[in-house]
């Protein structure tokens, strides 16, 4: 097939993508459309299902008449996706609601209630290691922004709408759905659903809905979807798609996976022991393993994987990243009317030009240091803290825009350390990592993460687009383009690298203790403001 290409979706949270990729596995080009994230009450974040399939027509629409691409050229239509999104759909498939995303963190209220006294860390010992440990190797967050949680959330507030539940769908599956008319999952989404068996032993048939589990929560397993593998084969595009995305039918449109997935592919970071980072509306430190470990008081563990059969995938994530330097640039920085203006891609060029042009650990004239607290919606690894909030701590007269931008860049970056840590001491300790995310796409932010990280920073070629990138893959395999995991490693391609500077070691040494007693000390001043 030399000479075909690729059409990746990246379904975002705050944007649809649709990425050309070449056969190489480079990225040609895309076109971007934004929808809006409703918080119609505390705790809340949702989608409406119909924007992301008006942005996915559009999109592609525009990207197919920008290229001049004949749509007889693509091998196959593949997937990267934002995780654990809740959407109950009807038999016929339409949304019975909007879809709580990854953010929503309504199920909390019902977590208290599900797991009685004795506990630890807000759950009952027996349950938590002898169920899911064993089954899943891990267990739903306290935050309740897993699927068990708002599952159960929908059942105690919206009963009518679990009877009419034929399929709880995620965000990619939806759309895969109006592709094909299948409705179906792929394992490593579930896996973070906390309702799969992830076993691999005894000659048990891994990757299936548990049954004990389900009944523990009383889930009805009829309404989970189909699981296939994320280099599968869903089923190929219906003339009746085809004609909306101006495409041809009969593509075949590849399982996909989340983003995280997909993106720990795009990096590079594929062999076993291997490690990413990104620094994308939310961030992580990922990578592949072949032993499954879970820390759950820094909630980490080993989600799935793209490859099931060998590899698991663990996982430090974090809610906010770059979504940080983008609250501070549309809350603080500039009022609404002056973005209109000012708002071009410039404008990050700009931002690195003024921390680079400030001291590390955004010190002021008169010597303050400037720490900025990334937990603006909460937070999973490593804290698993749905009460703690983000700030900018010891701001003195002496500091400027030049020292908040600074600080929002090494504030992310410890947090980012914090979540290395907790991941190298389930395994062990790394020398270098790939980087991928808008963020890496600064110079400043690469080299803030080396000298932060005190670790060898590998930039990916284009690394926004990493998720996309690492779908194709995935679609190569699936249709018999490459034969094994190892293989995918030549069509991966860094740009930059950038190396810690010993002279910043103390400094960042310093900050990154205080960064984590600033968290020890106000932990339970968080849970007092913000337990309403």
């Amino acid at each position: 097939m030399s000479g075909k290409k690729f059409l990746a979706y990246d379904l975002g949270t705050t944007a649809t993508k649709a990425v050309i990729i070449s056969n190489e596995i480079k990225f040609i080009d895309s076109e971007v459309e934004q929808y809006t994230t409703l918080f119609p009450k505390q705790g809340y974040a949702e989608h409406q299902p119909n924007d992301w399939w008006n942005t996915l027509i559009s999109t592609t629409r525009r990207l197919l008449e920008k290229t001049q691409t004949d749509p007889s050229e693509f091998s196959a239509i593949t997937f990267s996706s934002q995780m654990q999104g809740l959407l109950p759909v009807d038999k016929n498939g339409l949304p019975l609601m909007n879809c709580m995303i990854w953010l929503d963190a309504r199920g909390s209220e019902v977590l208290k209630k599900i797991w009685p006294w004795p506990r630890v860390m807000g759950y009952n010992p027996y349950r938590l290691f002898l169920k899911f440990l064993r089954i899943t190797g891990g267990a739903p967050g306290l935050s309740g922004k897993d699927q068990i949680p708002k599952i159960i959330w929908l059942k105690k507030h919206h009963p009518e709408i679990y009877d009419q539940t034929y399929k709880f769908l995620d965000v990619k599956d939806y759309i895969i759905f109006k592709l094909t008319g299948i409705m179906a999952t792929s394992t490593d989404l579930a896996h973070i659903w906390w309702l799969m068996d992830t076993r691999k032993k005894d000659n048990r048939p891994i990757n299936q809905w548990s049954k004990t589990l389900c009944n523990m929560f009383k889930i009805n397993m009829e309404k989970l979807p189909e699981l296939r593998t994320p280099t599968e084969i869903i089923g190929n595009l219906t003339s009746e798609a085809a004609k909306e995305l101006n495409l041809h039918s009969n593509i075949p449109v590849i399982c996909g996976a989340g983003d995280m997935t997909t993106a720990a592919i795009g990096s590079g970071a594929i062999l076993n022991g291997e490690l990413h980072c990104q620094i994308g509306t939310s961030g992580w430190v990922a990578g592949h393993v072949s032993d499954r470990k879970v820390d759950i008081t820094h909630y980490t563990g080993c989600a799935g994987s793209a490859f099931p059969d060998k590899y698991y995938l663990v996982t430090g994530h974090q809610e906010i990243a770059g979504a940080a330097l983008e609250w501070v640039k549309n809350n603080i920085l500039y009022s609404k009317e002056t973005l209109k203006e000012k708002e071009k891609k410039e404008i990050y060029e700009i931002f690195d030009s003024l921390v680079l042009g400030c001291e590390p650990g955004a010190k002021g004239k008169g010597g303050t240091y400037l720490i900025f607290m990334p937990w603006l919606f909460g937070e999973r690894c490593p804290l698993d803290d749905e009460h703690v909030r983000g700030g900018l701590l010891n701001l003195s007269l002496d500091h400027d825009r030049r020292h908040l931008l600074r600080a929002v860049f090494e504030g992310v970056a410890l947090n980012a350390k914090w979540a290395l840590q907790t991941v190298e001491n389930l395994y062990s300790k790394v020398d270098n990592l790939a980087i991928i995310g808008g963020g890496a796409k600064s110079d400043i932010w690469c080299q803030i993460y080396a000298d932060v990280l005190d670790r060898k920073i590998k930039r990916v070629e284009n690394p926004q687009e990493a998720g996309a990138l690492g779908a194709a893959m995935l679609a190569k395999i699936a249709i018999g383009e490459v034969d094994s995991i190892e293989n995918l490693k030549e069509y991966c391609h860094y740009d930059k690298e950038f190396l810690p500077n010993l002279n910043n070691r103390q400094i960042y040494d310093t900050l990154f203790k205080e960064f984590q007693m600033l968290y020890k000390q106000n932990k339970k001043w968080f849970k007092r403001m913000n337990a309403s």
